[in-house]
């Protein structure tokens, strides 16, 4: 397998006309996605798309800015248990205070529940993370505060607790937290056109590097405002590639690496098939 989008929603309404175009693209080009849940309704698509192709894989759970009232873990817990072969990780999940409606304390507390109990889901059921932590514009809010919960979290579970920070925007003090508790970093499409961030992921450890589309969301240069699809991730490796002074060929491999060793539930054998 040449790449995999390690985050990608290929079961949004954005992909409804083409969806199976780009998913037999992809399969033509070498190309994996873990597709992500953000609630119930959406994890059970991830999960439908990865039985029917072997090259999606499924992630499941609760988007922050999809909380609300008391959170019940079970059906998340029910979608894995049901399909084990297909999921891979839980998530997307975390805290989200971009906007300000989700800032008030009954939300971040609501947010917070449903953050710890997605934890424990993934600890329990020995699955890696994926992480939603959006700060409020100008901080890095929901990074610390988030980081705090996962680091008590690494404390009790040691290495059962694993995961990725999906769509990292963060500064070198929350990357080297990250990567102090054994989480893997990933780079989307902004890596392409943001000199901030291109100087964070410059020092980064490659073998704790993922790459991934968000897609439909956040297209790289030179797509930048159309629909983005996990077929542009070779577009996010070359400018990887050109900060750590090495080629898309050479770096490719091991970016491919670094997937199976995290989500190592069945992604490998499945890879390798």
């Amino acid at each position: 397998m040449k790449y995999i989008d390690a985050h990608a929603h290929l079961n949004f309404e954005a992909f409804d006309e083409d969806r199976e175009d780009i998913i037999a693209d992809m399969q033509e080009q070498g190309a994996g996605v873990i597709n992500v849940g953000i609630d119930v309704e959406t994890s059970a698509e991830s999960i439908a798309l990865a039985k029917e192709h072997d090259h999606i894989w499924a992630s499941v759970g609760c988007h922050p800015t999809e909380v609300s009232g008391d959170f019940d873990i079970d059906p998340y817990r029910g979608l894995i248990e049901k399909d084990p072969e297909s999921v891979v990780a839980v998530g997307e999940c975390g805290l989200d205070y971009f906007r300000s409606a989700d800032r008030g304390d009954r939300e971040k507390s609501q947010q917070r529940a449903a953050f710890e109990a997605q934890i424990e889901l993934a600890i329990t059921a020995d699955l890696p993370l994926i992480l939603h932590l959006r700060p409020q514009s100008g901080s890095m809010d929901a990074y610390s505060q988030g980081l705090e919960i996962l680091e008590y979290y690494s404390h009790q579970a040691g290495a059962k607790l694993c995961g990725t920070a999906h769509f990292f925007v963060g500064d070198k003090d929350i990357a080297a937290r990250f990567l102090d508790i054994g989480f893997y970093i990933s780079a989307t499409g902004v890596l392409t056109f943001d000199k901030r961030l291109q100087n964070i992921f410059a020092d980064l450890p490659t073998d704790h590097l993922l790459v991934e589309t968000d897609a439909p969301f956040a297209a790289p240069q030179p797509h930048r405002g159309r629909r983005n699809t996990p077929l542009y991730v070779p577009d996010i490796i070359s400018t990887l590639a050109t900060l750590k002074g090495t080629t898309a060929a050479e770096l490719g491999p091991k970016l491919v690496s670094n997937t199976q060793r995290l989500f190592r539930n069945c992604l490998k054998s499945r890879v390798e098939s």
